[in-house]
């Protein structure tokens, strides 16, 4: 089943803010919409699984349109560990919040963030 998760960023006046998407999301991240809206150009996002802090997604400079995101993951190869150059994966949360950190987004400015999941549906 595809859900969607939003939330009202806000920044404080010194252009920070943490907003969470979701309540025990458990799934694979298809993709984020980021709609700036008064947010500076500037802005730089940090989204992770708030219990976990699983790297979801880092953008620096996210600018003042509308994007899209699709986040992967480097896979990582069984005999070593090593970053793979074979194949990206998914990324997928498990009983958590994501959590979306904005630095340098200006004083009290206002925007949206949203993420598509795609949760597993039992039986």
């Amino acid at each position: 089943m595809l859900n969607q998760y939003t939330a009202t960023i806000t920044t404080n006046g010194s252009g920070a803010a943490t907003v969470y998407l979701g309540d025990q999301v458990r799934g694979r991240i298809i993709c984020f919409k980021y709609a700036p809206g008064t947010i500076d150009t500037g802005a730089d996002l940090t989204i992770t699984g708030e219990t976990s802090a699983v790297a979801i997604l880092t953008k620096a400079n996210a600018g003042t349109a509308t994007v899209w995101y699709y986040p992967l993951a480097i896979s990582n190869q069984v005999s070593d560990g090593a970053a793979s150059a074979i194949s990206e994966v998914s990324v997928w949360v498990y009983v958590e919040r994501i959590k979306v950190v904005v630095a340098q987004g200006g004083d009290t400015k206002t925007g949206t963030i949203t993420v598509l999941v795609e949760e597993p549906t039992y039986g």
